[in-house]
């Protein structure tokens, strides 16, 4: 939600002379949280080198998902609400949807392996327009910036159960509305 103070406020980007220092502070910003995600994926894959002990911690039975659709299992909310960390589980041929992220993302393939297709945002159809597809393999690490600049798909293409853990940037409580954004795809 946008508040607007009794001061005159321009809603108008081009109103502003390029370069203006709110344009640079912006740009600044998105490289911070851009290198936030990034740092956090270099921590997984640094400090989660055994996810035996992490998978084992789930109720019996989490690990073989459901006939419907991917399962999500929050394994830790940080109490002070900055981040999240669930994991995923993803029987043969499910998938998310298309989608960017309303906050940063970064995760790991646990076990087996997910296709994750990407796709590049075209502003002139408000349609995200895929570009490629690549194979992400157990112990595979990324990251995922706020934002439409890394639109993607992730799914299970194989014959066996894949899991992944993600970790996002909301709290515990805004897991189901404050991740995915939701784009429209040309087929």
């Amino acid at each position: 939600m946008t508040t607007a103070s009794p001061l005159s406020v321009s809603h108008h980007p081009a109103a502003r002379p390029a370069g203006a220092p709110l344009d640079r502070l912006a740009l600044d910003l998105a490289d911070i949280f851009s290198n936030s995600a990034r740092l956090v994926a270099s921590h997984i894959a640094q400090h989660l080198p055994d996810t035996d002990t992490l998978l084992a911690a789930l109720p019996t039975g989490a690990l073989l998902g459901s006939a419907d659709t991917y399962t999500r299992h929050l394994v830790y909310g940080d109490p002070l609400e900055r981040f999240s960390a669930m994991v995923l589980v993803w029987r043969p041929g499910q998938a998310s949807p298309v989608h960017g992220h309303r906050t940063w993302c970064a995760y790991r393939v646990l076990r087996g392996t997910l296709t994750e297709q990407h796709y590049q945002w075209d502003a002139a159809s408000r349609h995200a327009r895929h570009t490629n597809t690549v194979a992400r393999c157990a112990g595979d690490t990324f990251s995922v910036p706020g934002g439409l600049q890394h639109i993607h798909a992730l799914g299970n293409a194989s014959h066996e159960i894949a899991v992944s853990l993600h970790l996002y940037g909301v709290s515990r409580d805004h897991i189901a509305t404050g991740v995915n954004l939701l784009v429209p795809a040309d087929a």
